[in-house]
């Protein structure tokens, strides 16, 4: 509907300023008292027409209201803002949409498109467990993935597994200290619940960068002693992976089409193409023994090392060849990254470096991932992956149930900091939202298993404000997931499934679905059929079960 007041707007403001190229703007108010939609839109063109924002928007919603719009009850200028208020029609049009849709999961959904999307979620170091904090970036990427698809986008999952580089060599020398240390001890943690118990106890003078904790010890025993660090290091980020990593996301109910390494990138002819084509453009000089991109000519604060005087390449090189090779080699149309709050600054630098070598900036969209906190009862639960105190991805699932993890990592804008509460978590009542969601779902389940034939209702019958409101509520379902698609504000979803969830609890308590009057009983099963619909449409894609019963 926003898209087709922009329109309809569009159309009229270009009869009165044939110049005006601005953006329209339409909301959705709080106050339900201004409409369900808005436009501020008369202040905009109040500075080009050099007339009032009051006079203009009355005019505009005069004008529109001439056009007799079959969508609208009324169109109305109010403190400068034009104010559309939905038609109980269009209402019982979008409520036969959801009805008509094949098994409702069309509705809401668009056709696919050539549109290739890259999506690079997770991609955690392999040099331990994925802790509780993984899981934060991993179910917002699974969770937009899907959403992005909905839009007719065909969208990639991969996981960017960093199997070279110095964390590896510090893998293997945790490893080595490990193996040497369990020479001279004959205790070790022997389970993963022992994580809190390091092994770096007596720590030597230099080495306080290890990792530890008790994954360490389990795969010193797996490695061969002759192995020097570097090749420890190797072996190490290997079984990891195949351990501790693919296991926890198969447990996550995360899937990813292409397992990435970072050693690759350094087997093709990418490599020299790129740094060719640098050297080419001025944009490289030796210092130190180590090779500079000079970033400050691309609007960096300093320059940065491409080549470290060791010969090995560092970190930003990497990324430089990996995203060369998403748009430019593999040709996807966007490429979405979703890091961790500790990259903030890293992301102007690199779409600068990309820049350079062509990739325009619009290709690349980057999500920071902000920190979480982990409370129990009121009080944070202090975690550290270095320090081998943590906990991970797979004990918090085992902890608080698959559903309660997804939805309530994913209830919080990721541009935020979050606490996770543990213990409400936990709760199986209605105070947890993901059970007071599923709990709706169940409820909705039940009233149509006691009627056996569910005929569709005369849907002009539903006169009820909270019917109307629980239509209304419906109908906004395609105009979100369009939007999450273009913003990525994933927890737009779950609010959306809990406030769907509210105004159908709210419908329930005051108006007998099933009752003697046969057509009011069929319009409202109808209503309550397209709840569960979209309802489930929207647990799905969040990758939370809808149940039938609870």
């Amino acid at each position: 509907m926003k898209e087709a007041i922009k329109t309809r707007l569009g159309s009229l403001i270009s009869e009165l300023t044939p110049d005006f190229k601005g953006d329209i703007l339409i909301e959705t108010p709080e106050n339900k008292e201004h409409g369900d939609y808005a436009t501020n839109i008369a202040f905009v063109l109040s500075k080009v027409l050099k007339k009032s924002p009051q006079e203009i928007a009355e005019n505009l919603a005069a004008e529109l209201t001439k056009r007799k719009i079959p969508d609208f009850l009324k169109i109305e200028a109010n403190g400068g803002f034009i104010n559309f208020f939905l038609s109980d029609q269009h209402l019982y049009v979008e409520l036969g949409k959801i009805l008509s849709a094949k098994g409702g999961s069309a509705y809401g959904r668009k056709k696919k498109t050539l549109n290739k999307i890259h999506l690079d979620f997770i991609s955690a170091n392999p040099t331990g467990p994925l802790t509780m904090g993984n899981g934060r970036g991993g179910f917002y990427g699974d969770a937009l993935a899907n959403i992005l698809e909905t839009q007719g986008n065909k969208v990639f999952r991969e996981y960017y597994v960093n199997d070279r580089g110095e964390q590896i060599l510090t893998l293997g020398r945790s490893i080595k200290l490990a193996q040497s240390k369990s020479d001279r001890s004959p205790t070790s943690p022997s389970s993963m619940s022992d994580i809190g118990e390091t092994l770096m106890s007596d720590i030597i003078p230099g080495e306080e960068n290890l990792y530890r904790g008790g994954y360490i010890n389990k795969l010193a025993k797996k490695i061969s002693k002759k192995l020097n660090e570097s090749e420890a290091g190797q072996k190490a980020a290997a079984l990891i992976l195949k351990t501790y990593l693919k296991p926890a996301i198969k447990k996550a109910g995360i899937k990813f089409d292409a397992w990435f390494s970072e050693k690759s990138l350094y087997k093709g002819k990418e490599y020299g193409n790129i740094m060719g084509g640098l050297m080419r453009k001025d944009l490289i000089y030796e210092k130190d023994g180590a090779t500079w991109f000079k970033t400050t000519q691309l609007g960096d604060s300093e320059d940065r090392v491409l080549i470290k005087k060791t010969g090995d390449e560092t970190y930003f090189m990497s990324d430089i060849l990996y995203h060369f090779d998403k748009i430019k080699t593999r040709k996807f149309n966007k490429a979405i990254d979703i890091w961790g709050a500790d990259h903030h600054g890293y992301a102007p630098r690199l779409k600068a470096a990309l820049k350079a070598i062509d990739i325009q900036e619009d290709k690349l969209d980057i999500i920071i991932s902000q920190l979480v906190r982990l409370v129990k009862n009121g009080k944070e639960v202090k975690i550290s992956k270095r320090a081998g105190n943590f906990i991970t991805l797979e004990e918090l699932i085992n902890e608080v149930g698959f559903d309660a993890a997804r939805f309530f990592f994913l209830m919080y804008s990721l541009n935020t900091h979050m606490d996770f509460n543990l213990t409400l978590a936990k709760e199986r009542s209605q105070k947890n939202p993901v059970y007071y969601a599923q709990y709706a779902h169940a409820r909705i389940s039940s009233i149509l298993r006691k009627v056996k034939a569910k005929k569709k209702g005369g849907l002009k019958l539903l006169k009820e404000k909270e019917e109307l409101n629980l239509i209304k509520k419906l109908a906004e379902f395609p105009e979100l997931l369009s939007d999450i698609s273009k913003n990525y504000e994933v927890h737009r979803l779950p609010r959306y499934a809990l406030e769907l969830a509210g105004r159908f609890h709210n419908f329930y308590e005051k108006h007998r679905v099933i009752n003697e009057d046969k057509k009011i009983m069929a319009a409202r099963l109808s209503l309550v059929a397209a709840t569960k619909i979209v309802l489930a449409s929207a647990l799905n894609l969040l990758g939370i079960k809808a149940p039938e019963k609870m």
